[in-house]
């Protein structure tokens, strides 16, 4: 049997609504009881992430989130994160100089917060979508002065393919992007990804990636899906995300993809 999954959150745990389907918390909680290691991973900050967790793991369980895309992984047994690599305070100011100049709403984050320059009605939905503090700041770049774990830019999704190539080559290697939702780009470090995490983790709890199962939905997931021993996608996986998965699974989030599988590959 594997020994560690590790589950995307939006759209593979939770179902398009938000909610958590019982039958995935009831499937999770198998896993965790017949010594599988579970970990939920995810673009959002730690913070948003922590209320899932708490929905899921016991306190006396706690387990291990992959956050920010990969930027950071999480025991919540400890304090501190035990990998932090976040974007670099010289690319976070690059960064948001090119969106200031093209009016694009840019976001930073804290330990507690996210920060946008300007208010918007993105920002009011999406901290109400993660559960998250929004606060506003003159300049984004000295509110963040050690750097930002990631940087989200939302805009239309007609436009975040071309925004995509254009900060890709402003890059200069300090970071790298990824599209999380059609109008969602994920700017972080160089090398960070879900999938570079899992390495991180699975080593981390001397666990062969070969004997880890990853599942996703979006293009952020398939390093993640590509890296472990099984990659799966849900059945409303993006066409990219099917592709690059073993596996394409029949059911969605809000099917009990979890509960699917639980029932095919963690069967002993």
């Amino acid at each position: 049997m594997y020994q560690l999954l590790a589950t995307d959150i939006d759209d593979t745990l939770l179902a398009p609504d938000g909610s958590l389907p019982e039958v995935n918390v009831l499937a999770l909680n198998r896993l965790r009881k017949a010594g599988v290691i579970v970990v939920l991973s995810s673009g959002r900050a730690t913070i948003s992430m922590r209320a899932v967790a708490a929905k899921l793991f016991p306190p006396e369980d706690p387990g291990y989130l992959i956050s920010f895309n990969g930027a950071q992984v999480i025991s919540l047994a400890e304090p501190k994160p035990l990998v932090d690599r976040p974007v670099p305070a010289d690319a976070v100011r690059d960064i948001v100089t090119f969106t200031r100049k093209r009016n694009i709403l840019l976001q930073g984050y804290d330990e507690v917060a996210f920060l946008s320059e300007r208010d918007d009605p993105r920002c009011q939905a999406y901290g109400q979508a993660v559960d998250m503090t929004h606060r506003l700041v003159p300049d984004l770049a000295e509110a963040l002065p050690q750097g930002s774990a990631k940087l989200l830019v939302l805009d239309d999704p007609t436009e975040i393919p071309r925004l995509k190539r254009s900060l890709d080559a402003l890059a200069g290697g300090r970071f790298e992007t990824t599209i999380s939702k059609p109008s969602y780009l994920e700017i972080v470090g160089t090398g960070v990804s879900k999938g570079s995490a899992l390495a991180e983790l699975a080593a981390i709890c001397n666990v062969p990636l070969s004997q880890t199962v990853a599942i996703g939905d979006s293009m952020n997931d398939i390093e993640m899906i590509q890296a472990a021993g099984l990659g799966l996608a849900v059945a409303n996986a993006r066409q990219e995300v099917r592709h690059a998965a073993a596996i394409v699974l029949k059911r969605s989030a809000a099917e009990g993809a979890m509960e699917e599988v639980t029932e095919r590959f963690f069967s002993s």
